[in-house]
């Protein structure tokens, strides 16, 4: 390198306008340093955040792919194949996101720490000297400028004493300040140097280890399964050219078929009207009244489903029951602010008025009334077998639903109530609700195994899971009430035993003071009797209690 411009520190003490100039382009040299060092660091800081987000981005990546067999699409099935596959990158990326890391380390060591040195320690050094200079150099003016004021005529031996003094140790000072305030920019020359030589080779000596790193990692055998990857990246791209261009086929053949069903009145004799349906789905408008004599029209999608007519808006998770249109009626009618209208009439007297196209609407809708009533029972026949026989157990509240009832004894189907875990609506849809129910079966790792039922209804879910609640509560007292009742009497029959055993001893006790006292009365053969007699006892008579008494009254007879 090319010597080191220097100031010279000889010149000092004499403290010269040449000195001072030539001090001067060093101070914009120093100013220049500090501008330039300024925007550096700012670059090589981006680099250095850069690297640490990119390592961050890189260890979040590689959690995310672990945790992808974890997640649940709804429209992704279990692929086993993509999980496995994932789980390889995660491993990979991992690895990367090591090497990222001991990277982010490196830069931070031997990039960053030398040009923040040298801006927060060197070039703060300069600035805190040329500070100090300053000041020195302003008290030596001051006591030379003292010192010429001193008079001739009127010379006070203490005062130039003081003075001399005063300017001495500011001579003193000035000097030692601008020499190492010299010295300080003369070593900046070389620091300037060192500072911007340094931190670029930290970088590229750790870049080359991060290069080094990763190649170490990155064996044939991750070459080979980058490799595989690749290949099957490119075979699902071709599928999904196929596919699409496919699909641009079938979007092609549909506008071309859809085209004359785009009119609101398509020609009934290009699009005849299919009376064979059996199910048929669309929107209709349907009248409902919005006060005494008022009535709008709400547009609403309706589909058949069995023997029931079902609406449904949208945003709806599902469809409701609109009306049973098992033996009901269509026809058309007339309305002043409606088109092509119809109405359905089902057998309890129920009116819906629907507005469309009346030619194929109302064919539909008869026609899948007709296939309903036909071949099929009732609703009320078809569900009537899914009925529970309930002989003692009263109802205590009943909710009409699709096959459903509530009573105190179970749920219709055949749940009972003491198997219902939970039971909750939907949030959204307060048709829908469900119950959780325990297994009589088996248990799976030692647990109740438990299933789920999903059901809809004309009522409000709440009020199902209120009766439900409601009802396993009644049934819950009643069951106390009977294991109460049952305890009760088998208390009662325990006390009934015990006062029989208790009375059974009495007697026997009563039984053997009887036969005591006969066996000590056949015992005193010479003790008179009551009259002044001798009782004379046989020697035939026998011990026992029978025999004492016939002896007795064989000897009142002889006396």
């Amino acid at each position: 390198m090319p010597g080191i411009d220097k100031l010279p520190l000889e010149e000092t003490l004499e403290d010269s306008p040449q000195t001072r100039s030539l001090l001067g382009v060093f101070e914009e040299d120093t100013a220049a340093t500090s501008s330039y060092f300024s925007q550096l660091f700012k670059a090589m800081q981006r680099i250095y955040d850069a690297q640490n987000e990119l390592s961050a981005a890189t260890h979040l990546t590689s959690r995310l792919l672990k945790d992808y067999e974890k997640q649940r699409f709804p429209l992704g099935g279990d692929d086993e194949v993509m999980s496995s596959t994932l789980q390889q990158f995660a491993k990979v990326i991992d690895e990367l996101s090591s090497c990222h890391a001991v990277l982010s380390t490196q830069l931070a060591d031997a990039m960053m720490f030398p040009i923040t040195q040298f801006q927060e320690r060197d070039l703060r050094e300069i600035v805190i000297l040329k500070e100090v200079f300053q000041i020195s150099s302003d008290d030596h003016d001051t006591a030379v400028n003292r010192y010429s004021r001193l008079s001739k005529r009127k010379e006070n031996e203490k005062v130039k004493n003081e003075v001399m003094e005063d300017v001495y140790t500011s001579r003193k000072k000035q000097h030692e300040t601008i020499m190492h305030y010299f010295a300080s920019l003369n070593m900046l020359q070389y620091k300037k140097k060192i500072a911007l030589l340094e931190p670029l080779l930290g970088y590229m000596q750790a870049q080359i280890s991060f290069f080094k790193l990763g190649s170490e990692n990155l064996t044939q055998q991750w070459e080979e399964f980058l490799t595989n990857i690749g290949t099957s990246v490119q075979n699902v791209r071709r599928e999904m050219d196929s596919d699409a261009e496919a699909t641009e086929q079938t979007i092609q053949d549909l506008k071309a078929a859809s085209d004359p069903l785009y009119m609101p009145d398509p020609d009934p004799n290009k699009i005849p009207v299919n009376r064979n349906l059996t199910r048929k789905a669309g929107y209709l408008n349907t009248r409902y009244k919005t006060g005494l004599v008022s009535s709008a029209w709400e547009r609403q999608y309706f589909f058949t489903q069995g023997g029931n007519l079902m609406s449904q808006s949208r945003g709806d998770v599902a469809g409701g029951l609109v009306m049973d249109i098992d033996n009901c009626s269509v026809m058309a009618v007339d309305c002043d602010d409606r088109r092509f209208c119809f109405q359905i009439t089902s057998f309890d007297g129920k009116k819906i008025y629907l507005s469309e196209n009346p030619e194929e609407i109302a064919a539909r809708v008869n026609q899948s009334a007709l296939e309903a009533v036909t071949p099929s029972p009732s609703f009320q026949q078809r569900h009537e077998s899914f009925r529970p026989i309930i002989h003692t157990t009263p109802v205590h509240q009943l909710m009409s639903l699709q096959f459903f009832q509530v009573s105190i004894c179970c749920v219709v189907p055949q749940f009972p109530l003491s198997s219902v875990v939970l039971c909750a609506s939907h949030q959204e849809n307060k048709r829908l609700f469900g119950f959780v129910l325990k297994t009589a079966g088996g248990r799976v790792d030692g647990r109740p195994v438990t299933v789920c039922y999903v059901f809809e209804s004309n009522n409000d879910g709440e009020k199902i899971c209120d009766s439900v609640g409601l009802a396993k509560q009644i049934a819950l007292h009643s069951e106390m009430d009977r294991k109460a009742t049952q305890k009760q009497r088998g208390l009662d029959k325990a006390k009934e035993k015990q006062q029989e055993e208790l009375h059974k001893q009495k007697q026997i006790e009563k039984d053997l003071e009887e036969q005591s006292r006969l066996i000590a009365a056949s015992s005193r053969p010479g003790q008179p009797a009551a009259d002044g007699q001798f009782l004379v006892l046989s020697n035939s008579q026998s011990e026992d209690s029978d025999a004492g008494e016939e002896g007795q009254k064989t000897g009142e007879s002889e006396a």
